[in-house]
């Protein structure tokens, strides 16, 4: 039996018909009909590589007339199959080819397939197969058109903005008026549209408002504003601004616009309404009679197919919603912690002499190192609690990270200027917590020494304890200066210069 699969592997090597015959040891009038057969055919070595030898030969000998032979594919569903993400028609020829061989039936060579599917998306209207994936991205813009209400208190008619955010494949929108266009307002619509949605798209596709972005240079990369991409990150998703003056960019989004102004906003003009959240009550209604509103030139509706094909492509919401932020930066101090409106919250020791960034929300404050890595989450004191330290232990080195200090030096280094002034040293480690956490406190009462004699920083923590005042570095300062006595009474400033007597006696 001539060895049929070696005949096309051989010729699409690029051998001769006398080359092959002499190879296999087959006639070159076997090898022509063989050839000619497959040429017929449309097949290839890789089509008929995985038939068993008796299934090939059985087709090589069976009548090759009939074009009817082949395996019709199941182009409604494959057309569903083409919608998911990664899902491509190179893929589906492959598994139909699978599926063909193990059936030991002929399937079409891959040029056919695509040609006859494609000709059947043609014509059944599955355009957004073509040109999207379920789940692939949502396009997200301000309406033209502003939408107005009254105020009930003054009569006043007030415009507002309409959002929409509407799916690629599907044409499924979200709506909704808000009273300005800040960033707030524009993230807040961003959350409300994947919970209406109940999903993510791995795309998020905008226009160049500089809430969303802050600049987009021609033919380089945009850049992002950071609360927007934070909320990209939350909700693992990619955002890609359209070009400049490019609509093309997002179609669907700006037809979706104009039928919503019509449909919506135009169909609301004669309703009397008196607050947003009355004209956004009802925006919701239209909106979802515009989702399950019958296409004209096919089956079902944004809504069917979204139920039908897209919502089982978008990946899950994160557990918990994205929340606004504010934003600032913060060194940390050597007692591992970070100060924000006078509460202390700590970090990890690594980070001691560094600037970390906070994101402040509106119970929990979260600390990013400078590369924009989690390290820590801490939840904020009431604005009344001022002087609060929230502490994490596993954040406390046994050092401080500036020099080997500990509770056991400082203690020393007060012991040498004065029983008082260690008194009040004792006195701050002994209110508790990690001792780390009073650091930055007991250092900068000791460093008046630097300033000042030891003796009069002394007699200052002496005046401190006797008279009740709290001992913290501004009070001792400002005892000092208070007691400024005559120079005879106290040590020189200059304490290291050698006096005559030093002289006299050496």
């Amino acid at each position: 039996m001539p060895n049929y699969k070696e005949i096309a592997r051989l010729k699409e090597s690029g051998l001769s018909i006398r080359m092959i015959a002499k190879s296999t040891g087959c006639s070159r009038v076997m090898v022509t009909k063989a050839l000619k057969y497959l040429q017929e055919k449309e097949l290839d070595y890789s089509s008929i590589s995985e038939m068993s030898d008796l299934s090939l030969q059985t087709m090589m000998n069976s009548d090759s007339g009939n074009s009817k032979r082949f395996a019709l594919p199941d182009y409604e569903k494959l057309a569903k199959e083409l919608s998911k993400p990664g899902v491509t028609m190179s893929l589906l020829w492959e598994e139909y080819t699978d599926q063909c061989l193990a059936s030991r039936s002929i399937p079409y060579k891959h040029t056919q397939f695509k040609q006859k599917f494609s000709e059947y998306l043609q014509k059944h209207e599955y355009t957004e197969v073509i040109h999207h994936k379920a789940g692939e991205s949502i396009e997200v813009d301000w309406v033209g058109n502003r939408p107005q209400w009254q105020d009930p208190d003054t009569g006043e008619i007030v415009s507002g903005w309409m959002f929409v955010g509407v799916l690629s494949f599907s044409g499924l929108c979200y709506a909704e008026v808000t009273a300005n266009m800040n960033e707030s307002t524009w993230i807040k619509c961003h959350v409300n549209m994947y919970e209406y949605f109940g999903g993510v798209t791995s795309l998020l596709i905008c226009d160049n408002l500089k809430t969303g972005v802050i600049s987009h240079p021609k033919h380089e990369e945009a850049v992002i504003n950071k609360m927007y991409q934070a909320l990209a990150d939350h909700y693992n998703t990619a955002i890609i601004p359209a070009r400049i003056r490019t609509p093309k960019d997002k179609p669907l989004v700006e037809n979706t616009v104009r039928k919503l102004e019509t449909y919506v906003i135009g169909k609301l003009r004669n309703y009397q309404f008196f607050s947003l959240a009355e004209y956004n009550k009802q925006t919701q209604i239209e909106v979802d009679k515009f989702n399950q509103k019958p296409f004209q030139k096919k089956e079902g509706s944004r809504r069917s197919v979204y139920e039908d094909l897209e919502k089982e492509c978008l990946k899950p919401l994160p557990l918990l919603p994205f929340e606004v932020f504010d934003r600032t930066q913060a060194k940390v101090y050597p007692n591992s912690h970070i100060s924000y409106h006078k509460n202390y919250y700590s970090v990890p020791y690594q980070q001691i002499g560094k600037t970390v960034n906070l994101r402040i929300y509106a119970d929990h404050l979260d600390i990013y190192d400078p590369e924009q890595n989690l390290l820590c989450t801490h939840k904020l004191f009431k604005t009344n609690q001022l002087g609060q330290y929230d502490t994490d232990v596993n954040h406390m080195p046994a050092t401080s990270g500036y020099g080997q200090w500990n509770a056991k030096r400082y203690l020393g280094w007060a012991s040498s200027i004065g029983p008082n002034t260690l008194k009040i040293i004792q006195s701050k480690f002994a209110q508790g917590g990690p001792e780390q956490k009073w650091y930055n406190s007991v250092h900068s009462i000791l460093k008046l020494t630097e300033l000042y004699s030891p003796k009069r920083v002394e007699t200052a923590c002496q005046s401190c304890l006797e008279r009740s005042i709290r001992p913290s570095h501004q009070n001792i300062k400002a005892l000092i200066e208070e007691n400024n006595q005559v120079k005879n009474d106290c040590e020189p400033e200059k304490a290291f210069l050698r006096g005559v007597d030093y002289y006299e006696n050496h």
